[in-house]
Formats: C-alpha cells, structure tokens, sequence
C-alpha cells in the first residue's frame, strides 16, 4: 500500500511537472516573440500611428491586424505574411529594406515555431478560436486550399491545405456550403472527385465520391447536401448528387439534362433546382415523391446558368447566365416548378448571385467586366454597378450573418479576351516572387453598396459560403 502510494505521489508530481514546463513554454514563447518586435518592429509598429496599422506592442494588437489584413495566420507561418515579408519580399527582406535592421535567421525561425503552434499569448489562449465567431470559407482553386476568414474582423485567420491532407495539388477545391450554426462545412473537388466534410475546427471528419462536382447546396430542412457538376467537365452524368450529410452516404439523383450545373435548395427544402449548362432547361427535383418537372427557357443559344439564390422569403429565384448575360427571375410559387417572370439585362457574365437579407437586393460579380452588379429587386432593374480595384474576375458571393457584409471572391486569372496568364488585373500589395495572380475577397458593405476593404488569399478565389448561405 505504502508502495502504491508512492508510485501515485511520483506520478502526480511527473504530470504537474510536465504541466508547469508546458505553462512556461507557452508564456516563454510570446515572451520571446515580444522580445524580438521591441527590438526589431515596434519603433514602427506600436500606437495610434503605426505603419500600415499594424500594431506589434501587444498580442491584442497583433491579432487586431493591419489596415489591409492579416499578419499572422495561426498554425501556418509559410502563409503568414509577417514571414512572407522577412523571407520573400522582392525589395529586401523586411525592414531591412527600409534601412533597419533584419530579422535574423534565428529570430525568423522563433516566430515561425511559435505561429506554427499556433501563435498563443503568454495565458495560452489560440487566436480567433471563439466558436461563435461567423466564419466565411473562401475555395482558393488554383492553390488546393481554403482560406478561412474571420467575419468580425474580416481577417484571414486560418488556411487549409489540402495536399497536407493527402489530395493531389490539382485537386481543385471549387465551392463550399456551411451548416446553418457553422458546426460543419463541405468542400467539392473537382478533380479528385470527391465531396468533404469538415469540423468547425477544419478537421476532416467524411468524404464522398462525386463525379466533377460543381456548386453544392444544403437542404435548409432535411439532412441532404447536394452537388452539380462542374463546368470544366464536359460530359459528365446526367445527374446530380444527394448526400445524406449525417452518414456521409452518397446517391444519384437522375436527370434528363444534359450538364447540370448551377442548383438551390427551396426554403423550406420541398424542392431542388437544378439548371443546365447546354440546355436552356431548368429542372426542379421533389425529393418526397422523386418527381421531376422541367420548364424550358427560351434562347436561339445556350444560356449556360451559372448559378441561383433564392429570396428570403421563399417565393422568387433569381439565376444569371453566362453566355447571354442576363438574371433571369423565376416565381417559385406557380405550380410544382419554375415560372419565368422578368429577364434583366446586365454586364457581361453574370457569376454567382446572392440576395441580401431584406430580398431587396441581389449581388453578383461580372466575371468578363472586373464589376459588381446590384439588382433592385422590387423594380427588377439594375440599381448600380459597382467598380474598384480588387475586381479581378469576380467568380463567388456569400453573406455575413448579420447581413451587414456581402463578399464578391475574385480570380485574377488570365483575362476572358484571350490574353495570356500573364495578364492579372490585380497586383498584391506586396511582391513576394511569386504571388502575382493572389486571389482577392471584397468586403461590400450593404447600405452604402461600397467596396469597404480587400481581403487577399491565394491563388483564384472561387466559391465561398458562410454559416448563413443565401445561395
């Protein structure tokens, strides 16, 4: 018994050990980093009148981030741009090429094993890990990963790499839906084929195989996410995807329609609709008897939906057209499908559309003309078109919570006129060597119709959802 006791007093003496040198390395480690930005950064970066905004006098501040965005992505230091501008930056590493002195190698090493664990504050905590904060998840297509920004601070506050995760590189993850309270989110990519489910926590928890899959939508109601094809593929299955997103089970669901692309999911979840990128033919799916009704659009040429919202209130879906360049709105209370009930002209190459909170509005991006279209929808006319710089082949659109924010994604790609992809429209603030054709997110605030901020993530920003998906 005495034996025993003594192993258990050893034990307990062990783990507070351990615990207590686990303390010191958390506190040790901002307590070092602050070291450093006193030494090297804070002659620039502390106060009311801090370069660029940022402030490096304190934990609270850092995290508060610049006037532009981020400094510092927790868990991933390779795209923090506070390592990005100390090793790659085509002026000088950073400020060394202000004249001040550099960071050392040792130093740089420091603060990227602090990031990498996380970047904690001498109590421990982990920044932006509150998990009712709002978060937008934003497909960056070109770059196999998901940037996830933080809708209170509008901040890229983590990343997802999926080839950390075991997916080929080209594995092109293209939009994304979010469970209604942000517990899950899902992610189709286009050439792995495949469907994932994530944690709030970007831990992947399921996956699905889908042929090329495109958009996908959540049913509001029953346990459904569904998924069309992607443009890129040119002959895929005449069908869409139902997943059972609780078992991570996967069916078919049959259409005769050639390229199904942009779908919605009704309000109260009755009905799915789905369009075609070859036929001017919108279907609309009845997932409680598996009927299927179609209503043909009329066109001397494919239209090629792009995509649908629908209205808050249930009653109207508003779809944009690549080809022909138009938002088509349809009444979703006449009978068991579709009505065609007003065709609006707009700018080149309508993308994603969304409405706004109220229904007054619907946004989207014109991916041919760098600009932002608003509808106003209670006099079915074009109430603006909205131009800046950040506007650089708008592709996906999304809603803060709240509804305050509408968030238009941009590719900055090679240009639709044939130019080569030499040719981007946006240039990132900073030349990292590499960062040429950075994707951007533009923050538009709702009752102003202005864009408020630019958020840069990586390579082609493609589609986006948040927590409240209006899409």
């Amino acid at each position: 018994m005495v034996r025993s006791t003594s192993i258990l007093a050893f034990l307990l003496i062990l783990i507070a050990g351990c615990t207590s040198t686990q303390m010191r390395t958390i506190s040790s480690g901002w307590t070092e980093i602050d070291a450093i930005f006193q030494n090297k950064c804070t002659s620039c970066h502390a106060g009311e009148q801090a370069a660029e905004g940022l402030r490096l006098d304190s934990w609270q501040n850092l995290f508060e981030g610049s006037d532009h965005g981020e400094a510092v992505i927790a868990y991933d230091s390779e795209n923090s741009l506070l390592i990005e501008l100390a090793t790659k930056y085509t002026k000088g590493s950073h400020p060394s090429e202000l004249g001040e002195e550099a960071l050392t190698d040792e130093e740089i090493r420091t603060i990227s094993e602090w990031i990498d664990a996380g970047a904690p504050s001498a109590d421990g905590d982990i920044p932006f890990s509150n998990p009712d904060d709002p978060r937008l998840y934003v497909a960056n297509q070109a770059a196999g990963m998901v940037a996830v920004i933080d809708i209170n601070t509008n901040q890229v506050v983590r990343m997802v790499n999926l080839m950390g995760l075991g997916f080929n590189e080209f594995s092109m993850p293209h939009h994304i839906a979010v469970e209604p309270d942000g517990s899950f989110w899902y992610v189709s990519l286009i050439m792995a084929d495949k469907i994932l489910k994530f944690t709030r926590d970007n831990e992947l928890v399921g996956q699905v195989e889908a042929t090329r899959p495109g958009l996908v939508a959540l049913d509001p109601v029953g346990p459904w996410l569904y998924a069309g094809r992607s443009m890129m593929s040119v002959s895929p299955p005449e069908s869409i995807v139902q997943i059972d997103r609780d078992k991570m089970d996967v069916e078919e669901i049959g259409l005769l329609m050639q390229r199904p692309h942009a779908l919605a999911v009704s309000r109260d979840g009755s009905a799915t609709y789905i369009s075609s990128l070859a036929q001017n033919r919108v279907a609309t799916y009845k997932d409680e008897t598996g009927d299927v009704v179609f209503y043909d659009v009329e066109g001397d040429r494919p239209h090629v939906f792009i995509g649908f919202t629908i209205s808050p209130d249930g009653t109207t879906m508003v779809g944009t057209s690549e080809v022909t360049s138009n938002a088509f709105v349809f009444d979703l209370t006449a009978g068991d499908g579709v009505t065609l009930i007003d065709t609006i002209r707009v700018l080149r190459a309508p993308w994603h559309p969304i409405y706004s909170a109220d229904g007054k509005w619907v946004y989207f991006g014109n991916n041919w003309t760098n600009t932002i279209t608003v509808l106003n929808m209670e006099t079915r006319e074009v109430a603006k078109v909205i131009e800046g710089y950040g506007l650089a082949q708008p592709h996906g659109s999304a809603a803060s919570p709240d509804g305050r924010y509408m968030y238009i994604s941009n590719r900055n790609l090679a240009m639709p006129d044939g130019h080569s992809k030499q040719d981007h429209v946006y240039h990132p603030r900073y030349d990292l060597g590499d960062n040429a054709h950075i994707g951007t997110v533009l923050v538009l605030d709702t009752r102003t119709h202005e864009i408020v901020k630019i958020i840069e993530t990586e390579e082609y920003a493609s589609g986006m959802g948040a927590a409240v998906n209006r899409n």
